[in-house]
């Protein structure tokens, strides 16, 4: 049985782990950093996790629980009543993309590694279903549910906001970019 000063070191640990990915990418997470992160003795990672691959899961799953947290909540706070193209692929890109650029980054890290790290495999199909789902309670609030399938906008957001960041787009660029992609495809429905 767990302690809770136990629950609170291994959650600690957990979190110095997600921190690291989101600033390092993957290879940021090793056992130094994260117990140098979080603030407890070296120990403590092989202690409470069988190994780093471990730990790297459990920061992910993490991650992932923060961004279907967030986009839930912003869901759930939205009015429904009819809205304009232009306001729900404004409120889609906000939904689908965290407030920071390296937070941002890092999503989209995740899912391109997904393709080929296992580790974070299930936890992109997790965000992603989340992301389908909370896009069409947008659209279905929104008046707009029968127009364009969840899956597609979801597509022509990725699509956009990987294109801006290859163009070395800021946060507030990338989200322009991928709300006037998103208004685009709503407008021709």
């Amino acid at each position: 049985m767990a302690t809770a000063k136990g629950e609170q070191r291994r959650t600690a640990l957990v979190r110095a782990a997600a921190d690291l990915l989101q600033s390092g990418g993957l290879e940021a997470v090793g056992h130094r950093a994260v117990a140098g992160h979080a603030g407890v003795p070296l120990g403590a990672t092989t202690y409470y996790f069988a190994d780093l691959t471990e730990l790297r899961r459990a920061a992910v799953e993490a991650l992932a629980d923060d961004d279907v947290a967030r986009m839930s909540a912003a869901v759930e706070a939205l009015p429904a009543r009819r809205r304009g193209t232009a306001a729900v692929a404004r409120m889609i890109v906000t939904l689908l993309t965290p407030d920071e650029y390296g937070p941002l980054v890092a999503w989209y890290e995740r899912y391109v590694l997904a393709a080929r790290e296992p580790l974070f495999a299930a936890a992109a199909r997790r965000t992603n279903a989340a992301a389908r789902e909370c896009v069409a309670a947008v659209l279905d609030r929104s008046g707009l549910a029968a127009d364009v399938p969840p899956h597609m906008v979801v597509a022509v957001v990725d699509g956009a906001v990987l294109g801006a960041l290859a163009d070395g787009a800021g946060l507030t660029g990338v989200r322009a970019a991928a709300a006037d992609a998103l208004a685009v495809v709503l407008d021709r429905r």
